[in-house]
């Protein structure tokens, strides 16, 4: 498989309970066969929840997940993200990876089960 067909899938969340069940649900279907978590500070513009008319600048205590797909795995990993996400508009963002060893790919390529 090369280089081409391999993904790195950012996502965010709040709660330590959905990064969780995300994580899960990502290896579990064997759509990503690692996912990392950092805890982060995000800084972003919402609408003010009395005036929606209004913007202001939000900050918040968030996980970023990082979950390894190949290509073809992509779309059905977003669909169950988006089925089981907290956030009204969940972050999905998807990043080829052009640089990857070839053990990793191999070691990723093992743990598809389908």
């Amino acid at each position: 498989m090369s280089n081409r067909n391999r993904l790195m899938l950012l996502q965010t969340t709040t709660t330590r309970a959905n990064a969780t069940i995300l994580i899960g649900i990502a290896l579990e279907s064997t759509l990503s066969a690692c996912v990392q978590q950092i805890n982060i500070q995000s800084h972003y513009v919402w609408h003010n929840a009395q005036n929606p008319s209004l913007l202001e600048v939000c900050n918040e205590n968030e996980i970023l997940l990082s979950f390894k797909v190949f290509k073809q795995d992509f779309k059905d990993l977003r669909k169950l993200i988006l089925q089981y996400h907290t956030y009204k508009i969940p972050e999905i963002i998807g990043i080829k990876l052009y640089k990857v060893s070839k053990s990793y790919q191999k070691w990723c390529k093992k743990t598809k089960l389908n």
